[in-house]
């Protein structure tokens, strides 16, 4: 409910974005086109600014969402990995990869993993407690075939793998 929610409110931000920034240009013309209108103009140009910036803050949230994602896979196979093996697999520095993992946890969208600063190690909290969750509702499954993680979501029941296409079974799931 919490992925629809959040999902539902991007593309709500998005569409409103939009539109305001439409209506906002729509505005600008007009007041250009008459001169009594002019004193309008600063007035339009902030409100533009209000509209560019729903549109920037929807998709920045699209960004951590799919970023969140990314990390969840590098994360999927080992409740223990080292931070520099997954800068590494991410291509970006150390740093970085340290602040993007703070902030998905700050913000939510990433659940039951904890940084380890001391140790240079992300530990996944253990199942009992939920294990890797994303907040958007997806889990990975690993295909008993060729080993891919396949990211799903619901039951993996009719399922298959993403790349050898072999059917998923629940039993080879790495955390729910």
């Amino acid at each position: 409910m919490k992925k629809l929610m959040s999902l539902f409110f991007e593309k709500v931000l998005l569409t409103a974005g939009v539109l305001w920034s439409g209506f906002c240009l729509l505005g600008l013309a007009a007041s250009a086109a008459k001169e009594e209108h002019h004193d309008n103009i600063p007035f339009i140009i902030v409100c533009l600014g209000l509209g560019i910036a729903m549109i920037l803050s929807a998709k920045r949230r699209g960004k951590l969402r799919n970023r969140a994602e990314v990390y969840a896979m590098c994360l999927a196979d080992k409740p223990n990995s080292e931070l520099a093996e997954i800068a590494r697999t991410m291509n970006i520095p150390l740093e970085q990869t340290v602040r993007e993992l703070e902030e998905l946890i700050d913000k939510d969208y990433l659940n039951n993993i904890y940084i380890d600063r001391a140790e240079g190690r992300v530990k996944i909290l253990s199942e009992e407690k939920g294990g890797l969750r994303l907040i958007n509702g997806y889990r990975f499954v690993t295909c008993k075939s060729c080993g891919a993680s396949n990211r799903i979501t619901g039951s993996s029941e009719g399922k298959r793998c993403s790349y050898c296409k072999a059917p998923l079974t629940e039993n080879t799931e790495i955390n729910n």
